[in-house]
């Protein structure tokens, strides 16, 4: 199984020649699924958005799509409060943005950004103890030895080392519930860096770099991943380089074996 994970897109400041590399990278790796984590549109205008949701649509994958804090209508305070996520529901279409259940995989995505916030910045996360009572649900629904990925445009727990600092509300508590709940893989972007790290023994969180001209000390990238056995996950940083991409880290992680989890009677598996 190969997936490849964007994010930070940001249609309105993109950079052109790192999504041409990156189209091409998919049209010739040919990945089981693309998975895209959020800020697809710089100020969620619904140029940006359907720009990017029609690039999207072009790749020769599937693709899963979650929205983060720059797809609402940023600059605007009735959209936020009044429709934050309506222009982005619809130029979705055709693209995955609910749970994904597979014989390889389960994706269940979760919305992190939030409209407003009853604190000043309000591009930080927070994912609410509903959310993650839903999401956790949803990955008991998955196939025996499928693949658990839960999806976030922000990090539930942030990198020491992440180029900008925050918290999402309710990331790490969340975090823990998922794992216990089975998620192996959590994927997320907002920092514009590409990190990959251990949670514990049973599960690997990763954020992803831009291809958007917002890059943060390092050039434009997106991540591989692959699964070469059930209980290992190896990651590919691709760096985009003057609309060329070549390999900057190439990672194996082990992860232990789940507990017994309780599964359904019967798995639909979702084209």
């Amino acid at each position: 199984m190969q997936l490849v994970h964007l994010t930070d897109l940001h249609f309105g400041c993109e950079d052109k020649d790192a999504l041409s590399a990156a189209a091409k990278y998919v049209a010739e790796h040919k990945p089981d699924a693309v998975i895209v984590t959020g800020d697809i549109s710089k100020d969620g205008l619904k140029t940006e958005l359907e720009a990017a949701c029609e690039w999207m649509r072009a790749l020769t994958a599937p693709v899963m799509l979650t929205p983060g804090n720059h797809d609402v209508p940023y600059y605007e305070m009735i959209g936020r409060l009044l429709y934050p996520w309506a222009r982005y529901e619809r130029a979705a279409h055709g693209i995955h943005t609910q749970a994904w259940h597979t014989p390889d995989w389960s994706i269940v995505p979760v919305n992190t950004a939030r409209a407003w916030q009853f604190r000043l910045n309000w591009a930080q996360g927070e994912i609410s103890r509903g959310q993650t009572a839903i999401a956790g649900a949803e990955l008991q629904r998955a196939a025996p030895g499928a693949l658990r990925i839960v999806i976030t445009h922000h990090p539930l727990d942030w990198p020491n080392d992440a180029p900008i600092k925050g918290v999402t509300r309710g990331g790490l508590r969340g975090q823990e519930r998922l794992i216990d709940s089975g998620a192996e893989l959590f994927l997320s972007g907002h920092l514009h860096f590409a990190s990959a790290r251990l949670v514990g023994t049973r599960a690997l969180s990763i954020t992803s770099g831009t291809l958007s001209q917002r890059v943060r000390h390092e050039p434009c990238a997106f991540t591989v991943i692959r699964r070469p056995d059930p209980r290992a996950i190896e990651t590919e940083v691709i760096q985009v380089v003057q609309g060329v991409c070549r390999t900057a880290t190439t990672r194996r992680f082990a992860l232990a074996e789940l507990p017994a989890l309780d599964q359904p009677a019967e798995i639909h598996a979702e084209a």
